[in-house]
């Protein structure tokens, strides 16, 4: 799993005070710390998965809680190769910034004409509540409709990611406090904690967070290629708009993506380390019977 680790140096000490907290109140990191060896269910769809949790109950506010307790806790097991992968993607933003920025915002805004403008500025709703809560409740009403625990699944994780994802990117950016191309101050102008908020893109992140946990619960080149493609079509959209630099863009594509990602997969061990202890009801066909999986 280590690529799903690469990056998220960053996102995850925005949660790190959530971690002590959570790893003691929280009865589902138990589950999911022994179901960690477990086979991988990335195949799983429609009701082979494991049934999802009500979108309004405890379990799945305890489910989110576990999600951030999971993306904060993450580096505590990383080892030298996420560290080393982390450095060369933190490296290779660095490099971005101080060599590429500039031209591709110059080269976008010199294509800009009142069309693309009219385009672009729908096309990055799709990295935002206004569209991305819509595309969830359609796949939750889908699953509830069809029966589908995958569907439901899809709009379950892809509001804690997105969530979670929100907040890290949030946080980085009151931090970091690097100024928009459209202020005409440069990409290399830097003033933390003093309310400029152009690295990373939220937009961006929202848009690969939502993609990430669609692609990963779908196995299928073409959902991949669907999710992908619009996600990266609200990135450049925000360059194209002059609202973000391009390292902008790819550093919130990656803690999007990543968390997104990492989450469908940690949620997946849950709910089947979860099931296996729940009760199941069925008959022998003269009678009503209760059982137990131990």
């Amino acid at each position: 799993m280590s690529r799903t680790r690469a990056f998220a140096a960053l996102c995850c000490l925005a949660l790190a005070p959530c971690a002590a907290a959570g790893a003691a109140s929280d009865d589902w990191n138990a589950p999911a710390a022994a179901a960690s060896s477990t086979t991988s269910m990335s195949t799983l769809s429609g009701n082979d998965y494991p049934p999802p949790e009500s979108p309004i109950s405890r379990d799945y506010l305890k489910l989110i809680w576990s999600d951030a307790v999971e993306t904060a806790t993450e580096p505590a097991r990383w080892d030298r190769d996420d560290w080393r992968n982390a450095a060369l993607v933190g490296g290779g933003l660095l490099v971005g910034m101080a060599v590429l920025d500039k031209p591709i915002k110059d080269a976008a805004q010199r294509s800009r004409s009142a069309s693309t403008d009219r385009v672009f500025r729908d096309v990055q709703k799709f990295g935002t509540k206004q569209y991305g809560l819509p595309v969830l409740l359609g796949f939750y009403g889908y699953g509830a409709l069809a029966d589908d625990s995958n569907a439901k699944a899809v709009a379950l994780d892809g509001f804690s990611a997105s969530v979670i994802s929100a907040l890290v990117t949030s946080t980085i950016k009151g931090v970091v406090g690097r100024a928009r191309p459209n202020s005409g101050l440069g990409p290399h102008h830097f003033a933390p904690l003093q309310g400029d908020y152009s690295f990373p893109s939220g937009h961006a992140t929202g848009a690969f967070a939502f993609a990430s946990v669609i692609a990963t619960h779908y196995d299928s080149v073409w959902v991949d290629i669907g999710a992908y493609g619009i996600a990266g079509l609200v990135g450049y959209a925000r360059i194209e708009q002059n609202a973000h630099w391009t390292s902008d863009v790819v550093a919130g594509a990656l803690i999007g993506g990543l968390i997104g990602h990492h989450l469908v997969e940690f949620n997946r061990r849950l709910r089947a380390e979860h099931s296996a202890f729940a009760p199941t009801l069925g008959t022998d066909g003269q009678q009503l019977l209760l059982t137990w999986q131990f």
